[in-house]
């Protein structure tokens, strides 16, 4: 009997993890693409210093999340949109809006996947 009780703790915990885990993706994820849509939106109306210091700052946010989230993820996961972010405030720098805008989809994209891939759905636990 006691060992059922040990499984049945493991397993708490292990859920527990889980949980802990997920939120903490939606939080870190959820954060940076707020930023995201504001540098897209400063790039809509052709504020090139604006769309660099919220890319910026979106960078410095995900920089915070990717020490958090490499406990829980893989990391080959999250280099892609480390990529994707370091590249923003120099396009941003340049004057591509239009390139930097389509960056800011992508990396917005990359996060909601992330995110998605994470939940704690029936296909993600099969």
């Amino acid at each position: 009997m006691k060992r059922v009780w040990a499984a049945l703790v493991l397993f708490a915990a292990a859920i527990a993890l889980c949980a802990a885990g997920w939120g903490q993706t939606v939080r870190h994820t959820n954060r940076v693409c707020a930023v995201l849509s504001q540098a897209q939106a400063c790039a809509a109306r052709e504020d090139a210093a604006g769309a660099r210091a919220q890319s910026e700052q979106a960078l410095a946010a995900w920089q915070r999340a990717h020490d958090v989230l490499c406990t829980f993820l893989p990391h080959t996961r999250l280099e892609s949109i480390s990529q994707t972010l370091a590249a923003l405030p120099a396009l941003a720098q340049s004057g591509g809006l239009g390139q930097f805008s389509g960056e800011c989809a992508r990396g917005i994209s990359q996060l909601q996947a992330l995110q998605q891939e994470e939940a704690p759905h029936l296909q993600n636990i099969l």
